[in-house]
């Protein structure tokens, strides 16, 4: 306006795009599922950043192969958490089954530990964000899992719930034979395999592995089922929100979205 002057500031205390909270989220080269299916359950004012494990898409052919691409894993987790910590994440959402290459129980929670030590951030791994729904959702204790993996994954995800004081009524794995097959396994495949899980009559399914492509599919299941399926990305993106102290609904997470 003509006579008059206005100095914006040059720096907002926080980005526009991410007013609420900015989360910084880590998957594997290989992973072509964490970001969509995270992304579409982000609220507005958060914004999502993400980082990745450097790790081939090599065959798995058996549990040797899977031990391998663990180690993989392992080395590649910290490069890729510190390339997100220069754009300032309020929160560290871990995109990989930690069980999967670390082990479970007490190898899995210390390498998680270290990541809030070294960082400063909180974080949500699948486990902890597990647990957290389980108990939020009524405290089922029968628990059937679908992963992609090979048995030795398999295994690993039964002695996590089963550690943590859960009875484990089936596992099936769909034996993958690449990590960037996980993500290729057909909604039929995963359809069949939830039908014969639900045939040992757990209280809950859950999904191990964050490359299956398994987000919509549970909020679909839980309808035809009658009970909760919880989907890995869907369950740790939820507890990274809540972490957060953001308890928006989250009609695209299932039964879980409305558990503020």
């Amino acid at each position: 306006m003509d006579g008059l002057t206005f100095t914006a500031p040059l720096l907002a205390e926080r980005s526009p795009l991410a007013e609420r909270a900015l989360i910084g989220i880590v998957a594997p080269a290989t992973n072509i599922t964490v970001q969509p299916e995270m992304e579409a359950l982000r609220p507005a004012g958060v914004c999502n950043q993400h980082a990745r494990i450097a790790n081939p898409n090599s065959k798995i052919a058996g549990n040797t192969d899977t031990l391998a691409a663990r180690q993989l894993m392992l080395d590649g987790l910290d490069a890729a958490i510190d390339s997100l910590l220069p754009c300032g994440p309020d929160h560290l959402a871990l995109g990989v089954m930690v069980e999967n290459f670390a082990g479970g129980g007490a190898a899995g929670e210390a390498l998680v530990a270290g990541i809030r030590a070294r960082t400063g951030k909180g974080v949500s791994d699948w486990s902890s964000s597990m647990l957290a729904a389980l108990a939020a959702l009524g405290g089922h204790k029968r628990v059937a899992i679908i992963t992609p993996f090979m048995p030795v994954g398999d295994a690993a995800a039964r002695q996590f719930f089963e550690d943590a004081g859960h009875q484990v009524t089936d596992v099936i794995g769909l034996k993958a034979p690449s990590p960037c097959d996980i993500g290729r396994i057909s909604v039929e495949r995963q359809i069949e395999t939830l039908r014969a899980l639900d045939a040992s009559a757990p209280e809950v399914i859950v999904q191990a592995g964050t490359n299956l492509a398994f987000a919509q599919l549970a909020v679909e299941a839980e309808r035809w089922l009658g009970k909760p399926v919880i989907a890995a990305n869907t369950v740790i993106y939820w507890h990274a929100l809540r972490s957060l102290g953001i308890r928006d609904a989250l009609p695209a997470a299932g039964r879980i979205g409305a558990v503020g």
